[in-house]
């Protein structure tokens, strides 16, 4: 079971690609511009588990904190690039 602070893994990536304003629209100019590929690093969290059918769950969560302690979490780095997928028009 994902420690409850956590989010799974799939709903962070989401969260983090959810990027309002794709589109920039200049209309006094007649300009628009699209963002059709992004990269993003960050610092993670990750709570790793095995469920009772032995599914694997991730939980992940930006870090919570920074104290310094005898004993300090370890924090991994994720980078996430995502391209814009457009279907091709005929299914080829």
């Amino acid at each position: 079971m994902i420690d409850e602070a956590f989010l799974p893994f799939g709903d962070l990536v989401d969260k983090i690609l959810d990027i309002p304003g794709a589109t920039i629209t200049d209309d006094v100019h007649g300009i628009q511009s699209y963002i059709y590929e992004i990269e993003i690093g960050t610092p993670v969290e990750l709570d790793i588990s095995v469920d009772e059918n032995g599914k694997v769950r991730i939980g992940s969560v930006p870090p919570l904190y920074r104290v310094n302690s005898s004993f300090r979490p370890s924090y991994h780095s994720i980078t996430i690039k995502a391209e814009k997928y457009t279907p091709p028009e005929h299914g080829e």
